[in-house]
């Protein structure tokens, strides 16, 4: 059994306040998880307000399905928000 964990380091250029940053990590957050089934939350960051770090998890019995879900779930996130992915780090447990 193959657990993946993907952390991200994130921009968000257009939050106003703590409320937008909410909004859209919520909207993120939901859309993600529906999407790849993985398990999803903000690590870091919480207070302020136009950064936030993501930590995104999944299992499997075959790690290249793991590594395929969080690539697909970081393309996802880069391509569909209104985030700056600033880092990003995988990592096979």
């Amino acid at each position: 059994m193959t657990t993946g964990l993907l952390q991200m380091d994130l921009l968000l250029p257009t939050t106003r306040s703590l409320k937008d940053k909410r909004s859209i990590l919520s909207r993120l957050k939901n859309q993600v998880r529906s999407r790849f089934n993985v398990a999803i939350s903000e690590l870091r960051m919480g207070d302020e307000m136009s950064r936030s770090q993501i930590g995104i998890v999944t299992i499997s019995n075959d790690p290249s399905v793991v590594h395929d879900i969080l690539r697909k779930a970081e393309q996802f996130i880069e391509n569909r928000f209104e985030v700056q992915v600033m880092g990003r780090r995988i990592e096979m447990l």
